[in-house]
């Protein structure tokens, strides 16, 4: 694509080059009118490009919007986000890596799109997404098991907390099994699909939606959510959340293929909300009651009644809080 040539000739240079319109057209052969035109996309695309006559050009600026060009220049993966699908929308990402994957879609390949409109999280609930969001999901077939498999959606909590941190020291905590909290409000979900028999095709396809930025408001109002934006009063680089949270979770992965499930239990642990409140569990018609103790080396719920510890599987419950804001 021009444009991306384009960029690259403009990133290649030291920050105070200027190129000029000549050598880029000398270099792509193409005539300066169709750079300038290109350039004038560039910026609608919220690329801050400074053109001097005789001087040329400069890059000033990338966008804080998502853009697959810019996502390769701060990617550091191996494999995670090797391939990209950038849509402008989406009814879900979830479901566009599914068929990615059935149509022999690599491990590590991304889809990522501007807005949902049937995005969902656990138990098929919707998931409201509207642009300025990270939604975004992975095609992966790792060499684990199907139990060990269970657990990349601990490790994608894990993943996107210490993302969050790292940005922006930021303390987002875990709530079991796969949302994310700041101060008791929803900031991002995680749903993992297996894709196919998991004997035959090992794929699994997860999903991750961080709401980033824009306000508050453009989600219902009985949500009890928040966005990036409202935390930190300004509109973050969505390129660079995307591939920091990519590089974790490879590293992550790396850590349940090497069978270090206890490092994984411990991070998340440190994280997790509600440890040790009183809390509610909810399978179909049945209540239990107890003490959150935390998760087991499966990542199941680990819960101390009065009858004994029991433990119970993210597909089968709901969590409730009898104390706290948090569930």
């Amino acid at each position: 694509m021009v444009r991306h040539d384009i960029l690259n000739l403009l990133v290649a240079a030291q920050a105070e080059e200027y190129v000029s319109g000549e050598r880029v057209s000398q270099h792509l052969n193409v005539t300066r009118a169709a750079i300038w035109k290109q350039i004038k996309v560039l910026r609608e695309e919220g690329f801050v490009i400074e053109a001097q006559t005789k001087n040329g050009y400069r890059l000033l600026q990338t966008p804080f919007a998502l853009n697959e060009w810019v996502l390769k220049q701060v990617l550091t993966t191996a494999s995670l986000g090797c391939k990209i699908n950038l849509e402008d929308e989406l009814e879900s990402t979830n479901d566009r890596a599914k068929e990615l994957a059935c149509q022999s879609g690599i491990h590590g390949q991304v889809v990522l799109a501007k807005c949902q409109n049937a995005g969902r999280g656990r138990l098929q609930r919707q998931w409201e997404s509207p642009r300025g969001g990270l939604w975004m999901s992975v095609v992966l077939r790792p060499n684990l098991s199907l139990a060990d498999a269970s657990k990349i959606t601990l490790a994608a909590s894990v993943a996107i907390v210490d993302a969050l941190d790292e940005l922006f020291k930021l303390r987002v905590g875990i709530k079991w099994p796969n949302d994310l909290v700041f101060n008791g409000q929803k900031i991002a979900g995680i749903l993992g699909e297996v894709v196919g028999e998991w004997n035959a095709v090992r794929t699994l396809v997860l999903g991750m939606g961080i709401n980033v930025n824009f306000p508050r408001e453009q989600l219902s109002a009985s949500l009890n959510a928040t966005t990036l934006q409202e935390i930190m009063g300004y509109e973050v680089d969505l390129n660079k959340v995307a591939a920091t949270i990519l590089k974790n979770l490879e590293n992550e992965l790396a850590y349940i293929e090497g069978k270090e499930f206890e490092r994984l239990r411990l991070s998340w642990s440190e994280k997790a909300v509600g440890l040790g409140e009183e809390v509610r569990v909810l399978r179909g018609e049945h209540v239990f009651d107890g003490t959150f103790k935390g998760i087991s080396i499966d990542g199941a719920l680990l819960l101390e009644t009065e009858d004994g510890e029991k433990s119970f599987s993210a597909g089968e419950v709901q969590l409730r809080s009898k104390m706290t804001e948090y569930f």
